[in-house]
């Protein structure tokens, strides 16, 4: 892939999480009010992880000459970072669903439990993003050399 076109998709890629971390914080407000004594909220994981998503996404948008390696390597941590953010946001909304701690009765409202499976799909969503957006940096970083390319001896 050309670098033009590499940084182009990354682009394209940086926006897509900048709007997943818009999503997961406006998303964030209605379950801190909903769902008060829940895991997502009391750890308050849509605003860190949205966070994470917004400079992960702004920085891998501003990656437009990949010849400058010390940019290219910190988009690379941040995406990183990004996609380890979203790990523990998995984890933390999957501890919602499985422990609520509001609620010691067999019902619990329809209203939190959604949010937490739709703010639990979008963080799929990004962990997904900022591990492509990682395996692509990577790639254009890391480069050795052409394996099939023959040196005359």
């Amino acid at each position: 892939m050309s670098s033009k076109g590499l940084s182009r998709e990354l682009s394209t890629l940086g926006v897509t999480q900048i709007m997943l971390g818009v999503i997961q914080v406006t998303f964030g407000i209605p379950l801190f009010f909903s769902a008060r004594n829940s895991f997502g909220s009391d750890l308050a994981t849509p605003w860190w992880t949205g966070l994470w998503y917004i400079i992960s996404g702004a920085l891998t948008t501003e990656i437009k000459d990949l010849s400058n390696s010390f940019k290219v390597k910190i988009v690379l941590i941040t995406n990183i970072i990004s996609a380890v953010a979203a790990g523990l946001g998995i984890i933390a909304y999957s501890m919602s669903l499985y422990f609520p701690l509001a609620y010691y009765t067999a019902y619990r409202p329809l209203a939190p439990v959604t949010l937490v499976i739709v703010l639990q799909m979008f963080t799929v969503a990004e962990l997904v993003i900022a591990i492509g957006c990682s395996i692509l940096i990577g790639r254009h970083l890391f480069r050795c050399c052409n394996i099939n390319s023959v040196t005359p001896q």
